[in-house]
Formats: C-alpha cells, sequence, structure tokens
C-alpha cells in the first residue's frame, strides 16, 4: 500500500487524526508523528515555529525510509507540509492540505492571538483548557504560549508567498469547510493560484475542526486524489 503521512494542527497531536487514520488504514500505510511540543512531546530546544517543524517532517520521512510518501495536513500541518515542500521538492509525493491558514498578515496574526492568553482561556473555556491539559500535560501553557509567537512571526513574515508556492512543482489540493471560521475560500484559492499543480476542494457544511469533519466524505476525496 502507498504510504501516507497525517499531520496534525496547531495545538493539537496526532491523536486527533486516530479518526481519520482508521479511515484511511484499510488502502493506506498510514503514519503520523507529534511536533515538537505538541501531544507532551517535548519542545525543540533549537527552536519553535513552520521552519523547525519541516525539519522534524524532514527528519522523519528520512528515519523511516519513506520514498515520496503522500501527505495530508491538517490547519498548520498543511503549511509545514507546503514549506517543506518548497524546500526539498523531491523528498514528498502528493499533497493535501485541509482548513490551512494562507492569509497572514498583521492584522490576522492578531486576531487569532488575541484569543490565546492562557490564564483568560482557563477562566473563559475550562473545559477546552482541560482536553490542552490532558492531550498536553504541564506545558500547554508555553505551547499556547509559542503558538501564538509563531502566528505573529507569520503576520509579520508569511513563509508561503507567491515565490514560494510558485516553486512547489507537486500535485497540490487545497481543502476547507464551506463553514470554516478561520480560513476563507479567497485565501485557500490564492494559494491554488499560484501553485503550478494546485486544485481546490470544498466540502459543503463542514468546519474548520478535524474531529468535527464529516470523514466519510473527507476521505473519499483523499483517495480519489491520491
Amino acid at each position: 500500500m502507498k504510504d501516507i503521512i497525517l499531520l496534525h494542527g496547531a495545538l493539537g497531536s496526532l491523536d486527533s487524526l486516530n479518526q481519520v487514520e482508521t479511515h484511511l488504514s484499510n488502502h493506506f500505510t498510514c503514519h503520523k508523528f507529534n511536533f515538537s511540543g505538541h501531544g507532551k512531546a517535548e519542545f525543540n530546544p533549537d527552536g519553535f515555529g513552520i521552519e523547525y517543524f519541516a525539519e522534524q517532517l524532514n527528519a522523519f520521512i528520512k528515519e523511516n525510509g519513506l520514498a515520496q510518501p503522500n501527505i495530508f495536513g491538517y490547519s498548520m500541518g498543511g503549511y509545514v507540509v507546503l514549506y517543506l515542500a518548497h524546500q526539498h521538492p523531491d523528498l514528498i509525493g502528493k499533497i493535501i492540505t485541509y482548513g490551512t491558514k494562507f492569509g497572514w498578515s498583521a492584522e490576522s496574526a492578531d486576531k487569532e492571538v488575541s484569543r490565546m492568553n492562557p490564564e483568560v482561556m482557563e477562566e473563559k473555556i475550562p473545559a477546552y483548557t482541560q482536553k490542552l491539559v490532558s492531550v498536553h500535560g504541564k506545558q500547554w501553557k508555553e505551547l499556547v504560549w509559542q503558538t501564538a509567537g509563531m502566528m505573529m512571526e507569520l503576520g509579520q513574515e508569511p513563509l508561503l508567498t507567491v515565490e514560494t508556492l510558485h516553486s512547489i512543482q507537486k500535485e497540490v489540493l487545497i481543502m476547507r469547510g464551506s463553514e470554516d471560521q478561520m480560513v476563507n475560500d479567497v485565501e485557500s484559492k490564492w494559494a491554488v493560484a499560484h501553485l503550478p499543480k494546485g486544485q481546490f476542494k470544498e466540502l459543503s457544511d463542514q468546519p474548520h475542526q478535524i474531529e468535527k469533519v464529516d470523514l466519510e466524505r473527507l476521505v473519499k476525496v483523499i483517495k480519489s486524489y491520491l
């Protein structure tokens, strides 16, 4: 069977993709891992952000002897794999992203970061913060702060630009749910327009959160594309 790597999003973990893996496991050999700082994995002492996660993905592919694996990247995971495809064009196969944000600016970063104060989160959304504690352990607050910093950096200097996207010669399917409140169709179609082999697919009535997506529909698209 073909190999596929499943990449989780910011503040997520490999466990958030368990159901996706279950739906795909009869058709692909699935691989997944935690980005540094996520899912109780140690923080990379060299740094935190897209560049470091791309290095981690690069190492994972090589360590597991995977030959041009296909990659499904959810949200931040999609940004990571596209950045790696820009850096190492021969390393991976086809790419599928879902809910990946491309429209980073100082304004959009401020909007996202405004909701990412751990102390305020504990008070306003205690159920969600308890989930973060369960997934990431005692380092969850540090993870939130580090993620907020990463978003601010992307707002100041996005890594996926017209030039970097244009350099990616891989087949890429950009997906989003029509009810996604974080990622709009304009930024998704902008990315597709600058990818030489990009396609766009919108899943009607689906949200941003991968845990709430109709997986039968999502997996049907993945299988047909790969």
